[in-house]
């Protein structure tokens, strides 16, 4: 009987293990994704927003449940601090949006960027150029503000496109705060919206070469919220003004195709600039700046280390809030600069209408 019990016992030893081995197995699974779990709560809850979202940046898998526009705890401080009219503590803008593809040397460097190059935008010489490569984007037409279109949130009437928002932009920097400020409203989407940068470079080198004091250069555009424009209204309230919000779009210049261009953009320049106006906007209303979004194309951003592009709200905004937001970036710019706006005179504002 001991015999044969002992052949059966051995006959089933390898069951028996295999049993024992699913079961560690199971036990070891359960174990690494209660860890995840709570790494991902003591991200999310225990005030570490900084180490989450550098591992936001990265889009670790187990950490997809935390939206990466998601409003973490720290954020709802910053907002109220904000909110008192307090800015003697910076909101440092931590969290960028990379498209996929752009490179993790890259991601690295630019989560590593802290403070922009000396930015001087003083003196009667041009400073600063405002320009649009997307000339006829729009918003939301309104009883106030109707327009004729030429396409989906589209229209050719500059006084109601994002043509206008650079020319009060370029009003407010030249009169209230003193930098001069050129404007181009070349039109440069025709004949092709999607070559519009090649023509929009042209102008940019033009003005470079007639200008050789300019240092800044604004690309102003208009985000696209989508084929509709009743999705979300997405702005902020300031001093009982709707303002729209804003997004700068970083070129890293890596190509579509990831061979890059010859003549590569100063990438972490131009993001230590975005990224410093973009914490002075934040302490106007901490949701009044969105993330910024670093992609691979260029933009044209390699014809100067302060190369901004500026997305003004979305087509579901309306064109108020969109002009309301100019009171705020222009303030941010000449404060980032060092203006001392109270005593600056006003200088000449200049338009250049290009056909």
């Amino acid at each position: 009987m001991k015999k044969g019990h002992l052949r059966r016992k051995g006959k089933n030893m390898p069951a028996i293990l295999q049993g024992r081995g699913a079961r560690i197995t199971s036990v070891a699974a359960i174990a690494l994704l209660a860890f995840f779990l709570l790494l991902q709560s003591t991200l999310y809850w225990g005030g570490n927003t900084q180490a989450g979202r550098e591992l936001l940046s990265f889009q670790f898998p187990f950490l997809y449940g935390v939206p990466s526009d998601a409003t973490l705890p720290g954020d709802e401080a910053e907002h109220e601090a904000s909110q008192s009219g307090s800015a003697e503590s910076p909101i440092k803008v931590e969290l960028t949006d990379f498209d996929e593809g752009v490179s993790d040397e890259i991601r690295l460097e630019l989560l590593n960027v802290s403070t922009p190059e000396t930015i001087s935008l003083s003196g009667t010489e041009p400073r600063v150029l405002i320009y649009h490569t997307h000339t006829t984007e729009a918003y939301t037409p309104t009883q106030k503000y109707p327009y004729v279109a030429c396409g989906e949130w589209r229209t050719r009437q500059n006084d109601r496109n994002v043509v206008a928002l650079g020319e009060k932009l370029t009003q407010l920097l030249s009169q209230k705060y003193g930098i001069a400020t050129l404007h181009d409203t070349t039109d440069h989407e025709p004949p092709r919206l999607n070559t519009a940068y090649e023509r929009s470079l042209v102008t940019m080198l033009k003005y470079k070469k007639q200008y050789p004091s300019l240092t800044m250069f604004i690309d102003i555009h208009r985000d696209a919220y989508g084929s509709s424009a009743s999705g979300t209204k997405d702005y902020v309230v300031i001093d009982g003004k709707e303002v729209a919000r804003m997004m700068f779009v970083v070129g890293t210049g890596e190509g579509a195709t990831g061979t890059g261009y010859n003549e590569m953009p100063d990438f972490a320049s131009n993001y230590a600039l975005a990224k410093k106006i973009s914490e002075r906007l934040a302490q106007f209303d901490s949701r009044l700046v969105r993330e910024i979004r670093v992609k691979k194309g260029r933009y044209n951003q390699h014809v100067s280390s302060q190369c901004l592009l500026v997305e003004i709200g979305h087509n579901a905004n309306t064109f108020e809030q969109a002009q309301n937001a100019m009171d705020y970036l222009a303030q941010a710019i000449a404060d980032v600069a060092g203006v001392e706006y109270e005593q600056a005179d006003s200088v000449q504002t200049i338009y250049q209408f290009t056909p």
